[in-house]
């Protein structure tokens, strides 16, 4: 052994060489951490897309049922405004007919005098 090669020498070394090597144990652990870390991220913003694409889709969904029940609901009604209308104008038309028949006989009587 020389002076250089003593044993402290090598065991110096050997440690340096085992820190080193460490650090790139280390430095591989930090590299795969980051690629799953990033890995991680692109899933959940994969996952939150398809999320957002079906709450949009369902509400797309409530909104033409929405819209339409609206229509069914403004159809129900509207056959509801006829059909009273309908009515009225029947009861409109049944009273002015016996008005008529009534106004016909009060001319008939006034223009003959009463003879009728």
């Amino acid at each position: 052994m020389t002076a250089h090669d003593t044993p402290d020498r090598h065991s110096g070394e050997a440690l340096l060489r085992e820190i080193a090597q460490r650090e790139q144990e280390l430095q591989q652990q930090i590299a795969d951490a980051r690629a799953e870390a990033a890995r991680r991220i692109e899933q959940a913003q994969r996952q939150a897309e398809e999320t957002r694409r079906r709450a949009r889709d369902r509400a797309r969904d409530i909104s033409a049922g929405a819209a339409a029940e609206a229509s069914r609901e403004a159809e129900r009604i509207a056959k509801e405004i006829v059909a009273r209308a309908e009515a009225e104008a029947a009861a409109i038309r049944k009273q002015a007919e016996e008005r008529r028949a009534k106004a016909v006989e009060l001319v008939v009587r006034e223009v003959l005098g009463g003879q009728a």
